[in-house]
């Protein structure tokens, strides 16, 4: 009786916790700087993201352009759809560890006339049989892991559709904060392009006053012209760029074309870079997820691949009820039963097994390797957008004291050419230097914020706030 019981429980516990074949994943290491090549320190508190990093520009108008982009954008939508569809294999994968029940019942009727006439003794008339049963699909137990190792495959790839469509979520905040900069810009060059539009007017007027008067020569006057008609051209082609970045705007929004507001660009806040950030910032970087995931579900492939050589056991089974009659078929029915285990082994494949093995584990080594280049590659987007960022801001500094000491020029050249103590020539000198370091002061700007975009794209969100990547619901639909 103990010697039941005891084999009962070894078999008991091979069939609900047989070893999973193939190797563990273990998080391979890759050697990483401990600081950034542009951060003297990597002491800072700050350890996660904030996913809502537009926030930190406090621009309202901007935010509200990006969450509008992150609801309606077409690409993310369908990327939404893909995880809904991996979401659904997953359950697929998920349900084969567990035995599947189906419910039969069926009513035949029967019948049977000149029973005699062919020499067989059969019932005469109608028969009807009711029967109802319960039956267990083909159910393999999982004795070495075969069906685990596919479900932790599944729930990679799983992983890896959603950790895609947050990194996609990454990109189009990033588009959608960058083309709403570029467009703010752009407002801002064609208000330069009008102020200097008026400018060349009023000098194009005063000229013509002074050639009639034999002031100046004929040369000069068309040259005034010719600047005035160049400053007219100017302000059409920077219109006919806005309508350009606003088409872009419109389809990273999902919209219809449509004219787009902006603040003007010098309102929107350049939000302030810590001193110092850790490296291990980057593990909030979904892209590194996405290797770290394949890899994984490389690894589980190996275990499919090798629990080929071991022998598959299938169970099915039915348990019912059959009578010829309604009323006995409630209460004294025929009871059915039957159980029927099946053991595949494979005797003989011709290398068949051995290549998958060796496939496997190849693509698990691409996939390593994949992996590790995605670390390096954080690293490396991450140190550069660290350092375009303090360059931008170092070029925005010195291009806001050019502007601030051309604009006076400037101002005392227009006076001076007025009351004719100055050429037209020299006029128009600083005249261009102070239309070419405005808009370079604008670019500056704008530069300056859209490398802070991309230093936030580069961190894998912001540095604000915690924030945790979101998993789905990874148990079996219904469970």
């Amino acid at each position: 009786m103990n010697s039941s019981i005891s084999y009962g429980s070894l078999i008991l516990a091979l069939l609900l916790g047989g070893c999973a074949i193939g190797p563990d994943y273990k998080r391979p290491e890759v050697a990483t700087p401990d600081t950034f090549r542009h951060m003297e320190s990597n002491q800072s508190t700050v350890k996660t993201v904030d996913p809502q990093w537009w926030r930190a520009f406090n621009d309202p108008q901007l935010s509200a352009t990006v969450e509008h982009a992150l609801i309606n954008n077409y690409d993310l939508l369908a990327a939404q759809t893909s995880v809904d569809a991996m979401l659904g294999k997953f359950d697929q994968a998920k349900s084969y560890l567990y035995p599947q029940i189906n419910a039969n019942s069926s009513l035949t009727r029967k019948g049977v006339q000149n029973a005699t006439t062919g020499g067989y003794q059969l019932r005469e008339g109608v028969t009807s049989t009711y029967a109802a049963s319960l039956s267990l699909a083909s159910y393999e137990i999982d004795l070495f892991g075969k069906v685990r190792r596919a479900n932790e495959a599944a729930r990679a790839l799983l992983l890896t559709t959603e950790y895609a469509r947050q990194t996609l979520q990454i990109a189009i905040a990033s588009s959608a904060a960058v083309s709403y900069i570029k467009l703010a810009s752009l407002n801002g060059q064609i208000a330069l392009a009008k102020e200097n539009l008026n400018a060349s007017r009023d000098i194009e007027q005063q000229s013509a006053l002074k050639y009639r008067h034999g002031v100046i020569t004929e040369s000069i006057y068309l040259q005034a012209q010719s600047e005035y008609e160049g400053a007219k051209a100017t302000l059409s082609q920077l219109e006919a760029a806005k309508i350009g970045e606003e088409a872009t705007l419109n389809l990273i929004l999902g919209e219809n074309p449509q004219a787009i507001k902006t603040t003007d660009l010098s309102a929107i806040r350049i939000p302030k870079i810590p001193e110092a950030l850790p490296s291990s910032i980057l593990a909030n970087r979904p892209d590194i997820a996405v290797a770290e995931q394949n890899l994984i579900a490389a690894n589980a492939q190996i275990g499919i691949a090798r629990a080929a050589y071991y022998p598959s056991i299938r169970l099915t089974g039915m348990l019912g009820v059959q009578s010829l009659e309604l009323s006995n078929f409630v209460t004294n029915p025929a009871q059915l039963w039957e159980i029927a285990p099946a053991i595949t082994l494979p005797i003989f494949s011709a290398g068949r097994i051995e290549g998958e093995i060796k496939t496997a584990e190849a693509d698990h080594n691409k996939t390593l390797l994949q992996y590790q280049k995605a670390i390096i590659g954080a690293f490396n987007d991450a140190d550069n957008a660290i350092g375009q960022n303090a360059k931008a801001k170092e070029q925005l500094h010195y291009q806001l004291k050019r502007t601030e000491a051309i604009q006076k020029a400037y101002e005392q050249s227009r006076l001076r050419y007025k009351v004719g103590t100055i050429s037209y020539g020299d006029l128009l000198l600083v005249q261009q230097q102070w239309l070419q370091a405005s808009q370079q002061n604008i670019l500056a700007q704008q530069n300056t914020l859209i490398a802070t975009v991309s230093l936030y794209k580069a961190l894998g969100g912001g540095w604000d706030k915690s924030s945790h990547l979101p998993e789905q619901n990874l148990l079996p639909a219904g469970r």
